[in-house]
């Protein structure tokens, strides 16, 4: 719930719901360098982007799982497309994965294999 809560202030209270602040790549350099300097390591500009990215990803705090960490919310953040996303979320709350397997799972193209399995079952249908 941090790193959500810190993407959430990201987004809306420093950028206003915009897609990029007015002062742009300032933004995170700055927060970055005061939030470590008044709570330590841990919070690089890149750590700020992913929490950014973390609430566009998941924008309603209620629908995180609390079955993942963060790193598994780190893997599933890099996946563009939503189907893609969401798949390999209740896949790996569902199956128990750790982050290594999620990562396996995702770098082995699970789920473009699934969908190609599927679709030669329909034609052949």
């Amino acid at each position: 719930m941090m790193y959500w809560r810190l993407g959430e202030r990201i987004f809306l209270e420093e950028q206003h719901g915009k897609d990029r602040a007015e002062y742009g790549e300032y933004l995170l350099d700055n927060l970055a360098k005061q939030l470590e300097s008044e709570f330590g390591s841990g919070f690089s500009k890149r750590q700020l982007e992913r929490t950014r990215q973390f609430y566009r990803a998941y924008p309603i705090a209620s629908a995180l799982r609390t079955q993942l960490n963060w790193m598994q919310y780190k893997l599933l953040i890099a996946i563009d497309d939503n189907n893609k996303r969401e798949y390999y979320e209740l896949e790996a709350a569902n199956h128990a994965w750790t982050g290594r397997e999620l990562e396996r799972q995702i770098n082995s193209l699970l789920y473009e294999r699934l969908l190609k399995s599927n679709n030669k079952a329909k034609r052949n249908c």
